[in-house]
C-alpha cells in the first residue's frame, strides 16, 4: 500500500548532519578497535551473516511534496507524524488515513501523544503548540516561540519548554488548562511518571536543583539542594532514580526520601541522555579510560551491584524486558568507522550471546527496541531486526533515506524518513 500527499515547502537536509565522529574519544577508542573484530566472533551461532534477505514495509506514505519529516509518534493504535508540508498527519496501525491538519510552519519536532487515544500535540517552526483530538478537529492552541521545543506527556499532564523564556509549563492534556508554570532549563528535559514531574532549576548563582512536582496541581512536593551539577534521573511510579559523580540513589518520588545509595566504581555519565535504565534491576553505564565500558546492574530492592559486565567501548543504550537486558554500544570497523555491537544478557547476568552488526554510527543509536518477535537496533541511517533468542540477525531495511527515526508501540514498528518526507510500518514478526 503506498500513497502520496500534496503540499509545497522547502528543507536544507544539510543542517541534520552529525558531528558525533569528531567528539569521540580518539586514544580511548584506537585502544579498544580489537573489539569490533572480536565482538564478531561471538557465541555459538551469532557471527554476523554474508547474505542478509531485505524486508518490504507492511505499508508506506510518501508525502510527495514534503521533502522531510520529523520523528514519528505512536500510541497503541495509532501513529502520528509531521511533515515539512506544515501538516501533521496520523494513520491507524493498517495505514489508513486518520486526519491531516495544517499548522503554520513546517513540522520538525516529534509529537507528544498518550499510550492510547488522543489528542496528540506537536510544535511547529512557527513557535505554536497544537493540540488535535483524533477527528482532526483542533482542541487547544497555545502562541510561543519553542520552534523545536520539546514536548512530554504522561497520563493527562502534558509539559512544555519555552527555551527563549526558560518556562517549563504544565498543561492538562484535554482541554489545554494550565496546572503549572515555573522557571527552569531548557535541558536536561523534564521526567516524568505517574506520581512526579521533575525537571531542572537554579539558584540565584547558577546551580541546579531537582524541582519535583505534583503532575495533577502543580504543587512543589520537594526539591534537591542546589549542586554545580545536575543529576541524571529516570523515574518509574512512585520511584525515581538519579546519579551523581557515580552514586546511584533509589528516592521516593513524594517526597526525595533516599532508600539506598551506592557507589559504582567508574564514571558513570553519558553523552546522549541518562546513563541509567530500569528494569527488573537498576542498570547503569560505567566508563574508565582505555577500557571497554560496562553495563553494571543493582537490586531495585536493597542497592546491591548484582553484576556487571563489558560490552563495547562506549556502551550506548540499553533495553529491558522481564526476561533479558539487550546492550547496543560502539565498536571500531576495522575497516573504518564505528560498528553498533549488541549484547544480550539474563537477569543473572548471563551472557546469552553478543554480536557485532555492519550498522555505522553516524549520530547515535536511534533504537533499541524489542518489538514483538524482534530486536529492532537502527542508527540515524540503518534499521535490521534481530533474534532476540540467538542473536541472528533476520532482515534488514533500506530505507533510501540519509536519515531516518523510529518508534514503536504494541508490536508495531515504524519508521519516517527525514529527508524524504514519508513513513512506513515494517513487519516484526
Amino acid at each position: 500500500m503506498r500513497e502520496s500527499d500534496t503540499a509545497t515547502d522547502t528543507h536544507d537536509p544539510s543542517r541534520y548532519a552529525s558531528e558525533r565522529q569528531d567528539s569521540r574519544n580518539w586514544s580511548r577508542r584506537q585502544a579498544l578497535a580489537s573489539l569490533a573484530s572480536a565482538g564478531t566472533i561471538a557465541l555459538a551461532g551469532c557471527s554476523l551473516q554474508s547474505v542478509i534477505p531485505g524486508v518490504q514495509p507492511l505499508w508506506e506514505h510518501n508525502f510527495s511534496t514534503a521533502v522531510a519529516a520529523g520523528p514519528p509518534a505512536a500510541t497503541d493504535e495509532h501513529v502520528v507524524v509531521g511533515g515539512q508540508d506544515k501538516r501533521l498527519h496520523a494513520f491507524t496501525a493498517d495505514g489508513e488515513r486518520v486526519f491531516t491538519v495544517e499548522t503554520g510552519g513546517p513540522i520538525e519536532a516529534r509529537p507528544a501523544v498518550p499510550a492510547s487515544g488522543g489528542p496528540v500535540h506537536v510544535h511547529s517552526t512557527d513557535g505554536d503548540l497544537y493540540t488535535v483530538g483524533l477527528s482532526g478537529t483542533e482542541l487547544w492552541h497555545v502562541e510561543g516561540q519553542a520552534r523545536d521545543g520539546w514536548l512530554g506527556r504522561q497520563g493527562s499532564l502534558l509539559v512544555d519548554i519555552d527555551p527563549i523564556g526558560g518556562v517549563v509549563t504544565g498543561y492538562d492534556a484535554r482541554d489545554g488548562t494550565r496546572r503549572f508554570q515555573r522557571s527552569g532549563r531548557e535541558y536536561p528535559f523534564p521526567t516524568l511518571s505517574g506520581s512526579v514531574c521533575i525537571f531542572p532549576g537554579t539558584n540565584s548563582d547558577g546551580d541546579m536543583k531537582l524541582v519535583t512536582l505534583a503532575p495533577a496541581t502543580g504543587e512543589v512536593l520537594w526539591e534537591s539542594p542546589a549542586r554545580d551539577v545536575y543529576p541524571y534521573v529516570v523515574a518509574a511510579d512512585d520511584r525515581i532514580v538519579t546519579v551523581r559523580n557515580s552514586t546511584v540513589r533509589l528516592r521516593q518520588a513524594r517526597d526525595g526520601h533516599v532508600l539506598w545509595q551506592t557507589a559504582v566504581a567508574g564514571d558513570v555519565t553519558s553523552h546522549f541522555g541518562p546513563p541509567l535504565w530500569l528494569g527488573e534491576h537498576v542498570y547503569v553505564r560505567a566508563g574508565r579510560d582505555d577500557r571497554a565500558d560496562e553495563l553494571v546492574a543493582i537490586d531495585r530492592d536493597d542497592g546491591s551491584i548484582q553484576w556487571r559486565r563489558s560490552v563495547g567501548y562506549e556502551l550506548e543504550t540499553v533495553t529491558a524486558t522481564p526476561e533479558n537486558v539487550f546492550v547496543a554500544s560502539s565498536v571500531d570497523d576495522p575497516d573504518g568507522g564505528i560498528l553498533v555491537r549488541l549484547d544480550a544478557f539474563a537477569l543473572d547476568g548471563t551472557r546469552r550471546w553478543q554480536t557485532t552488526t555492519d550498522i555505522e554510527i553516524g549520530g547515535t543509536v536511534e533504537a533499541l527496541e524489542r518489538v514483538d518477535e524482534v530486536l529492532v537496533v537502527a542508527s540515524d541511517n540503518e534499521l535490521a531486526a534481530y533474534d532476540p533468542a540467538s542473536g541472528s540477525r533476520q532482515w534488514q531495511y533500506d530505507p533510501e533515506s540519509y536519515r531516518i527515526s523510529v518508534a514503536a508501540a504494541n508490536g508495531a514498528l515504524y519508521v519516517s524518513y527525514r529527508d524524504k518526507g514519508g513513513i512506513a510500518r515494517l513487519p516484526t514478526s
